[in-house]
């Protein structure tokens, strides 16, 4: 049975790949097959991969925690439009994992200045370019990889700079020629499902890392405040008071109140968010 994914691409439908990603949201194995086996039986040929969510989605409905944690590549393209608050969240990311980091830095490069998206130092200093999407099926093609190694040159080519290596970092898939052409050139490729190991879903899951747009009943004017005062994981929300909240970001208290209850109530028990 062929399947359509978002990009256009028609693949044989893996039901496994659905217990795989349940169980990477929390699930017990399980629970997982029970709810593969029940989408599977749902499933008809050529059905597109977004239909397939909502048949998973829906068939989680008992587990909305885990249900919340397994729809994350929804819930980092509500990150946007813009790809700054991605910046963010990738930083934050980075941090967990014992980097020191700053975003939105200009540094000169050989004739010009440039932004780094985000410098990333741990024993070494790296240069990331973070590559933004908010509608799937999308890929990372070769000429950003391209891009990224060419500003990573001019950078490099000022001796008042001292990157060691050029990261890229995206929320989709890259393509087969962009990951040869950043191999070869040694960038540091991060991506949905590249590499096999410290992907950037793996990276989130790993800790906990959950955006704070997995949560679907936040306005968008609430997203939007707390990307101002620069919360944009779902773990730092729910450590900030309701006072504070409403007095660095200006909004309704009630308005506010709801957000945070529904926050706390998802990283309540034993829920990795």
């Amino acid at each position: 049975m062929k399947i359509v994914k978002a990009s256009g691409d028609v693949v044989p439908f893996d039901k496994n790949a659905i217990k795989k990603s349940i169980v990477r949201a929390g699930a017990s194995s399980e629970l997982a097959k029970e709810v593969s086996n029940e989408v599977r039986k749902k499933v008809s040929d050529g059905m597109n991969t977004k239909d397939i969510l909502k048949l998973t989605l829906k068939s989680l409905k008992k587990n909305p925690k885990i249900a919340t944690r397994y729809d994350l590549k929804r819930a980092i393209m509500k990150l946007g439009p813009t790809g700054f608050p991605f910046e963010e969240f990738f930083s934050q990311v980075l941090k967990s994992y014992g980097y020191k980091t700053r975003v939105g830095v200009q540094v000169m490069g050989k004739v010009v200045s440039q932004e780094v998206d985000i410098i990333a130092i741990k024993k070494l200093t790296s240069m990331v370019e973070a590559k933004y999407h908010n509608a799937p099926g999308i890929k990372t093609d070769k000429k950003v990889a391209m891009y990224t190694y060419a500003r990573y040159l001019d950078i490099k080519s000022n001796p008042k700079n001292h990157f060691d290596n050029a990261w890229l970092v995206t929320n989709t898939k890259c393509t087969s020629q962009a990951i040869k052409y950043s191999k070869g050139v040694g960038i540091k490729m991060v991506g949905w499902s590249y590499p096999s190991k410290g992907n950037l879903q793996e990276l989130i899951e790993k800790r906990g890392l959950y955006p704070i747009t997995i949560f679907k009943n936040m306005p968008n004017k609430v997203k939007e405040k707390l990307f101002e005062i620069k919360i944009v994981l779902a773990k730092d929300l729910v450590n900030r008071s309701l006072g504070d909240l409403v007095k660095k970001t200006g909004l309704n208290k009630k308005v506010l109140s709801k957000v945070l209850d529904e926050a706390k109530n998802y990283v309540s028990g034993n829920n990795k968010i």
